[in-house]
């Protein structure tokens, strides 16, 4: 009963987590190329490090993205 329970807690939660990690991205991604960009697709959200928050961690991931791409 416990690992169902588990499992539907971090089905359900993984979507939103998803969802901030990928605005963050667009907007680190945003803050580089400017605001009239294609952003490209979001990645798989790492996993957040102690005293992150998963919008930080996309903002860091936008921005290493949009200097890679030059």
């Amino acid at each position: 009963m416990r690992k169902l329970l588990l499992a539907v807690l971090l089905l359900t939660a993984s979507p939103a987590l998803a969802d901030e990690f990928c605005d963050g991205f667009e907007e680190g991604y945003k803050t580089i190329k400017g605001d009239m960009v294609i952003v490209p697709i979001c990645p798989i959200p790492p996993i957040t490090p102690i005293g992150s928050n998963d919008y930080r961690e996309g903002i860091k991931a936008g921005i290493a993205a949009a200097q890679r791409d030059g």
